[in-house]
């Protein structure tokens, strides 16, 4: 069974199809929605065959302003997608010229199964961040040790008993001097 690349694959925490856009870059803005919503579903998520899409979580640029990062530099060290899945692509997203699609798994609505691009974009590629299952053990310091109620008791400090003292000494004198006012009247 070949995996399909519309497709959300299995087990994917993160995802990220890559798509070419025939239009000009002065276009990107209001096809992908960010040019001011109006509450309508943007012309992007009609081109990809959905009903809604999150413009929040869908990057348009030209490609040439990634010529010095380079584009698969920008999928897996910006974006943590598997470097294994971008190299065989690296060349063709190299050689990517005009505006440039990125369509993460969060934009699109939940349950997508699977997207159905039409024109103006053409898929270059899916790409999904690496799944690590390495096990994991908890780290362990000497304060996560025993359940909370295991801290011992310790006596009050010396500033804390003389803070007492000279509380009860000034309710003392407040009491005292109430008096000699009251037996004074």
């Amino acid at each position: 069974m070949t995996d399909d690349p519309l497709s959300m694959p299995p087990g994917a925490r993160r995802v990220v199809w890559v798509f070419s856009v025939d239009l000009p870059e002065a276009d990107l803005e209001a096809f992908t929605g960010k040019a001011g919503a109006n509450g309508a579903a943007p012309p992007v998520a009609g081109a990809l065959g959905l009903t809604r899409v999150d413009p929040a979580r869908i990057e348009a640029f030209d490609a040439a302003t990634m010529r010095d990062y380079g584009l698969p530099a920008y999928l897996t060290e910006a974006n943590g997608m598997d470097a294994e899945t971008v190299a065989p692509d690296r060349d063709r997203l190299t050689a990517l010229t005009g505006p440039v699609l990125l369509v993460f798994g969060e934009a699109l609505p939940e349950g997508t199964e699977r997207l159905k691009p039409k024109a103006p974009l053409r898929l270059i590629g899916r790409y999904a961040e690496a799944l690590d299952l390495a096990p994991r053990t908890a780290p362990v310091s000497e304060a996560a040790k025993g359940p909370v109620g295991d801290a011992p008791r310790t006596a009050p400090s010396q500033a804390a008993m003389s803070g007492r003292v000279a509380g009860i000494a000034l309710l003392v004198l407040f009491l005292l001097v109430a008096v000699m006012i009251w037996v004074a009247a």
